[in-house]
């Protein structure tokens, strides 16, 4: 642990320390204290006096609704004239007006403006907004009074009945207008000198803590300061050992109990560092860290997979020579989701070996770097081609013998056209004679017909290896028309005694798929679906192939029975394996798990419906290969 390096102050140093920073922060604490009292409390002391004053106008001006409403249906215009020049001797009333329903002074607490319309002697009533108001008091009857949006005046507006509801009905209009200025300017004062008040109060508090912060507790910080530099360097022993009831002995004992802490955090940080150091090490997945496509770290189980001896001949290489040629820098992919991925690796002596990856982001010495757990797989894989294989030859095993009879029909008629052509040409040649040209056509015909059994024979050949060929795990585009006619060549022995089988092909692009697992897939397919209808009733049931565009790009092919159908129970159970609901030796329950993982494999997915009695529809839908190829070009390209 390196020693601690000494802190040299400067000369401002001493400005910010605690025995000086406490009291001006007191003191700048009783500044902005003081001009937050005051306002708060100019506020405060705004807000009661408008309220007062509106209620004090409130009060006037119901007061006065009642008398002129007297006055003026009396026609007592004088008294009403009076009664609101008396209103003038309140230096903070600055105008009272009665306006007429023509918005004609009536009544004034300035003489000058008696008589006059409203927009001559006082153009403030001429405003949208005075003008709502008004036609508000008069529609309600009811007065309204409020501050105004400056805060500087209450404004009221009192509707006022100018004649007996008899003679017609005439309202008029009581404003009034109070300044505020005056009593706002008054509450001001008083809160100024309240806030200078409390100001220079909370000013000699901080003179007398800063004195105390200065003489009693200048050597305690200073012992927490020195042990904190201590800490700070690395000395997890250092302790402040203060003492005392007080906030700074609190302070004290917390430091250290937070010291004794770190010092048992790091001892924990080692053992953790040590055991995942043995975690990693000894993990049976490879770990690969690489930065920028370099390779920084290697834990023993990928130094075994690549076939090297020592983690140091990894690490600094390129990560595209840790992958067989094609690989597109798959460890540099982010995966989503935890998905794993396939990725041929180069082992050391430049055989192949095939590993699920899984990669994602950490920090790594301080920096972003990526790392790719990978599990050897190849034996797995090898596992499931086997299983796929004996699959392809149960299914083969179930077509046997309708094999064998659409083999036995042509060959049959082969051999009848073939015998009849030899028994003709030895008659004739017996006998001595030249063949007719009856005969010769007849011959003809017999031959030709025995060719087209043979060609029908070869199909079905051709059929038979196609299906049972073992191909490499290679995608590209493929006829999916050619494939389901190929599988429904193979599977119309098992079908024809139980249904009708119906073809409607629509108009699709090709799939990137792999042919040969496409039709494993669908032969075994159109075979459940032909076992799950039972015989003697061909024209009432029918196993039905449509082909059609998907949206986004997918091409879904649908196989449908009219079949006992699958409970809903076993729904969810159908693609596991080894699950059937076949009898015993009937199936191997492998089928549709192997389905499903050659159409997952192939980038596509499979889905089933069914209704217990009326059948069921497996619909496979599969990416066109123009967009997918298109798609993962621009992928490799970003």
């Amino acid at each position: 642990m390196s020693p601690p390096i000494p802190v040299r102050r400067a000369g401002w140093h001493r400005l910010v320390s605690m025995r000086v920073l406490v009291p001006l922060l007191l003191l700048a604490y009783a500044c902005f204290f003081g001009l937050y009292t005051l306002q708060r409390d100019m506020v405060h002391r705004e807000q009661q006096v408008e309220e007062h004053v509106r209620e004090d106008v409130t009060l006037r001006m119901t007061h006065l609704q009642g008398t002129l409403d007297y006055l003026l249906r009396t026609e007592q215009l004088e008294a009403v004239r009076e009664e609101l020049a008396s209103l003038g001797s309140n230096p903070d009333l600055k105008v009272g007006l009665l306006l007429n329903d023509q918005h004609t002074v009536l009544a004034s607490t300035r003489l000058a403006l008696l008589d006059q319309p409203v927009q001559k002697a006082w153009p403030e009533l001429t405003r949208p907004e005075a003008i709502a108001r008004m036609k508000a008091a008069v529609a309600r009857m009811s007065g309204d009074v409020q501050v105004s949006k400056d805060g500087s005046r209450v404004e009221g507006y009192y509707p006022i009945q100018l004649k007996p509801e008899f003679q017609g009905r005439r309202v008029g209009i009581l404003y009034l207008q109070q300044d505020l200025s005056q009593l706002k300017a008054a509450q001001r004062y008083r809160a100024e000198r309240s806030a200078l008040r409390s100001s220079l109060l909370l000013v000699l508090i901080a003179g007398l803590l800063g004195l105390f912060f200065h003489f009693a507790l200048g050597r305690r910080v200073r012992r927490l300061e020195s042990t904190a530099h201590r800490l700070a360097a690395g000395e997890l022993s250092a302790r402040a050992g203060l003492r005392g009831v007080d906030e700074l002995g609190t302070l004290g004992r917390a430091f250290d109990e937070m010291a004794e802490r770190l010092s048992q955090e790091q001892e924990a940080l080692l053992r953790s560092e040590a055991s995942f150091r043995t975690l990693i090490e000894r993990a049976p997945d490879a770990i690969f860290v690489h930065r920028e496509q370099r390779l920084l770290f290697a834990n023993p189980a990928a130094v075994s997979l690549l076939g090297y001896a020592r983690e140091e001949e990894l690490r600094g290489r390129e990560v595209a020579e840790l992958l067989m040629p094609g690989e597109q820098d798959p460890l540099a992919e982010t995966s989503s989701a935890g998905a794993a991925r396939e990725v041929r690796f180069r082992h050391r002596g430049g055989q192949q070996v095939l590993g699920e990856v899984v990669t994602f982001s950490i920090p790594f010495d301080g920096q972003p770097a990526v790392v790719s757990i990978a599990r050897d797989v190849t034996e797995r894989k090898q596992v499931q081609e086997k299983l796929r294989t004996t699959d392809r030859m149960v299914s083969l095993g179930t077509l046997a013998a309708g094999v064998a009879h659409e083999l036995n029909n042509p060959i049959s008629f082969v051999l009848s056209n073939l015998r009849f052509a030899v028994d003709e040409l030895g008659e004739q040649t017996e006998a001595g004679k030249p063949p007719s040209a009856e005969q010769l056509e007849e011959i003809q015909q017999a031959l030709r017909e025995a060719l087209e059994g043979g060609e029908r024979m070869r199909n079905i050949v051709h059929d038979l290896r196609s299906f049972a060929r073992r191909e490499d795990e290679r995608l590209g585009p493929v006829d999916i028309h050619a494939v389901l006619d190929s599988c429904a060549s193979l599977a119309r022995s098992a079908i024809r005694h139980r249904a009708q089988l119906v073809k409607e092909y629509g108009d699709i692009p090709r799939v990137l798929a792999n042919e040969s697992r496409l039709g494993q897939l669908f032969l075994n397919l159109l075979v459940n679906a032909g076992q799950a209808i039972p015989e003697g009733d061909v024209k009432g049931h029918s196993v039905r192939i449509t082909t059609a565009r998907a949206e986004d790009g997918w091409v879904v092919i649908s196989v449908r029975d009219t079949g006992v159908g699958i409970p809903p129970e076993n729904l969810q159970r159908l693609f596991k394996p080894f699950f059937t609901t076949k009898p015993v030796g009937v199936g191997t329950g492998l089928g549709l798990s192997i389905c499903h993982g050659i159409v997952t494999a192939m980038g596509g997915r499979i889905e089933v419906s069914s209704e217990v009695g009326k059948g069921t529809t497996f619909r496979v839908f599969m990416p066109e290969a123009d967009r997918a190829m298109q798609a993962a070009t621009g992928t490799k390209s970003a």
